[in-house]
């Protein structure tokens, strides 16, 4: 997939500084094709990121989804075996280097499926938590923080009725499809590109 212009680039994560936004994906081939635009928009602007690689997707399939380019202002951090996955990740959240623009998280699903792991009740409550630091660290420092999730697979906050879930947790809760050759972004809570709040771009998968 070729570059984004510096404009469509610029254009594409203006609205996302200084917030905290939780894409929904549909499958793992919009993530691919996601994940290769949005490291491509990042190579382009030449923006510092570090990137949470808890399912080592990222590490895994770098050569796939950023072929070829200049990545090297990107920084991967994967978690060390048997790792504690609330204060390994609330660590890195903190410790985000102040030259680092953009954080990524990826990816909440797998996030809320570990911490549930030791039988815990109130993983939802504790990832509400993590959403809502990520939400003021990207205020304050200003950062932007990147997160994603699975239409079919997104857990629920907790089981209350009316409870939301996570891609609604957010400050911006983007849903992404790829349709007829193009990658669509629809803000679905929060304000994010103007006019209806949609970003849409040609790519070649």
């Amino acid at each position: 997939m070729s570059l984004p212009t510096q404009r469509e680039a610029e254009a594409f994560l203006a609205p996302l500084q200084g917030k905290s936004t939780v894409f929904l994906l549909d499958n793992r081939a919009t993530d691919l094709l996601f994940s290769r635009f949005l490291l491509s928009c990042l190579v382009r602007t030449r923006n510092e990121a570090l990137v949470a690689d808890i399912n080592a997707f990222y590490g895994s399939n770098a050569q796939r989804i950023a072929p070829g380019s200049d990545a090297s202002k990107i920084r991967l951090s994967l978690p060390p075996p048997g790792f504690d996955v609330e204060p390994w990740i609330v660590d890195f959240l903190i410790d985000a280097a102040d030259d680092a623009a953009v954080v990524i998280l990826d990816d909440l699903n797998t996030l809320y499926h570990l911490l549930s792991f030791d039988g815990s009740k109130r993983a939802g409550n504790r990832m509400s938590f993590l959403i809502a630091l990520t939400s003021f660290l990207a205020r304050t420092r200003p950062q932007t923080i990147i997160s994603k999730v699975y239409a079919r697979n997104r857990p629920i906050q907790n089981g209350r009725r009316g409870a939301r879930s996570l891609d609604r947790l957010g400050d911006l809760g983007v849903a992404v499809e790829y349709e007829a050759r193009k990658l669509v972004f629809t803000c679905k809570n929060g304000s994010g590109w103007r006019g209806d709040g949609t970003f849409s771009l040609r790519v070649n998968p």
